[in-house]
């Protein structure tokens, strides 16, 4: 064979033709030694893997220890003790209801507290106001210089903080002190202390500014701790001075609706009633107290009761009782023969009573409706206590504005003498409006539950209810009236035409 022809072969497999079947038919060493450095090589890999694998569980687990660390030292920041209760008094209104009604639940003039503070150019004025009263408070009691005051606001300063229901992280533990508790406290007394002397003074001495400062000074959302303004107005007067919550009598005591005997004629003889604990949480809480008498202790005792079993009894109450407040008008009870009177010397405002023997439903005459903020704010107040607490602010707005549904309700109850001075469509859209303010009837722990179902079976008895169906369709306008008589006229003739008729066929003699 020639050897040009085999050169190509043996070329291209670099080795003889006679070892072709000896690499076909068993490995070599090199193709061994390849096989071994790869299950070698697999091993490593499988073993850095899991060396990797453990570096990324180590380095989880150091992510999550300083999580852990983090968040402890969060949770090292936060008052109280577990299972503690904060002793939240003071809110904000629930969104939907401040949405609608902001004017309500906003200072026009003056911001007291952390949640209004700078939120507006319109209280900006009164900041320079409040500095100037700091110097006339000081000016009382050289014994008690500013330094008395600053530490006593320091020391107040984490107690205070803990009464507001929103985080006031923005501000320091000096700016809370200094602007809010030391500033806005001495404001307070120092206002309260001027108001009582008669003192000359801008703020004092204008009607207007007078009346939109002491109705800031009532809003929910606008509120200092009531112990500051103890603790500041015991430093002023040295402790020698009577009792703060006699000094704000007068200012408790401002119409809002009720008559002089509803607010009692002895109220600027006497303090305000402590709360149920002994502890006043701010103005606002105070003017509650003092607007609406404590409840006696055995209707105290039926609502001391955790919220599981008032849930549980109110949910065994039939629908028409777990809605006790949809009374008849004050038309429709008059046509059934409810009679409507002025409450003599009610305890309070909300003192309506029932006399299912004489029919009689008697209600604290109401004068003027002047105060519509603070009694939205006092309805306010009274929602954010607990939500099974026995709500009377709640329960009579809702009462009235049933029993005082139209105009032509508002004109019985004023020829009554509930209402002194009311005009029928504004009075009617006056509780209206405060009703929108209440929550669902339905979850509204009612205290007129009783006479609510009292005035309803009243209503409804037999006698009752035909005098109503006769009042409503046959006198309820003069024509109809007129009509009605004329038809009985007419009638009672013809039955004396009758007799007269009749009786000559029986009696012949008497012709």
């Amino acid at each position: 064979m020639d050897p040009s022809l085999t050169e190509p072969l043996m070329t291209m497999n670099d080795h003889p033709p006679g070892e072709t079947s000896t690499e076909v038919g068993q490995p070599t060493n090199a193709a061994a030694e390849e096989t071994s450095t790869s299950t070698m090589t697999s091993k490593a890999i499988a073993v850095k893997n899991e060396e990797e694998d453990e570096e990324d569980v180590g380095d989880a687990d150091a992510e999550a220890d300083e999580m852990a660390s983090a968040m402890a030292r969060r949770l090292a920041t936060l008052p109280g003790k577990p299972h503690e209760s904060e002793p939240f008094t003071i809110f904000r209104v629930a969104g939907p209801m401040r949405e609608r009604n902001r004017h309500l639940y906003e200072p026009q003039m003056v911001s007291i507290g952390p949640f209004h503070r700078g939120s507006s150019p319109r209280l900006a004025a009164m900041e320079a106001h409040k500095w100037r009263y700091l110097r006339d408070l000081l000016a009382r009691n050289p014994a008690a210089p500013l330094s008395a005051y600053a530490r006593a606001a320091r020391a107040m300063e984490p107690a205070a903080r803990r009464r507001y229901a929103e985080p006031v992280a923005q501000l320091s533990e000096t700016a809370f002190a200094e602007m809010l508790l030391l500033l806005d406290g001495c404001f307070l007394v120092e206002f309260f202390l001027k108001g009582e002397e008669g003192a000359d003074d801008a703020l004092v001495d204008a009607a207007w500014v007078m009346q939109n400062v002491y109705n800031d000074l009532f809003l929910l959302e606008n509120q200092l701790p009531f112990f500051i303004v103890e603790r500041f107005y015991a430093v002023a007067t040295g402790g020698t001075g009577r009792p703060i919550t006699e000094l704000l009598v007068k200012y408790l005591t401002v119409d809002m609706g009720a008559s002089q005997n509803a607010a009692g004629a002895s109220a600027t003889n006497r303090a305000a009633p402590p709360p149920d604990d002994g502890e006043v949480h701010h103005l606002l809480h105070l003017y509650y107290h003092w607007f609406l008498p404590p409840v006696d202790q055995k209707e105290e005792s039926s609502t001391m009761k955790d919220e599981d079993e008032a849930f549980e009894e109110w949910m065994a109450k039939p629908m028409d009782e777990r809605v006790p407040w949809l009374l008849p008008s004050a038309s429709e009870m008059k046509d059934a023969g409810v009679k409507l009177r002025p409450k003599k010397s009610p305890r309070s405002l909300v003192d309506v009573t029932f006399d299912p023997r004489s029919g009689a439903l008697e209600i604290p005459a109401v004068e003027s409706f002047t105060n519509h903020a603070i009694f939205a704010n006092l309805l306010a107040y009274e929602q954010s206590r607990g939500r099974w607490e026995l709500q009377r602010l709640v329960s009579y707005v809702l009462l009235m504005a049933s029993v005082a549904d139209a105009p032509r309700d508002v004109e019985v109850m004023q020829r009554a003498g509930v209402f002194v001075k009311a005009g029928g469509e504004e009075t009617a859209a006056f509780y209206a409006q405060l009703g929108e303010l209440c929550p669902p009837p339905e979850f509204v722990n009612n205290c007129y539950a009783d006479l609510a179902r009292s005035v309803k079976e009243y209503c409804g008895r037999s006698w009752n209810r035909h005098r109503a169906v006769l009042v409503h369709d046959y006198f309820s306008n003069p024509w109809t009236s007129m009509s009605a008589a004329a038809a009985v006229l007419l009638l009672v003739l013809t039955v004396v035409q009758t007799v007269y008729t009749v009786l000559p066929y029986y009696n012949p003699s008497s012709g």
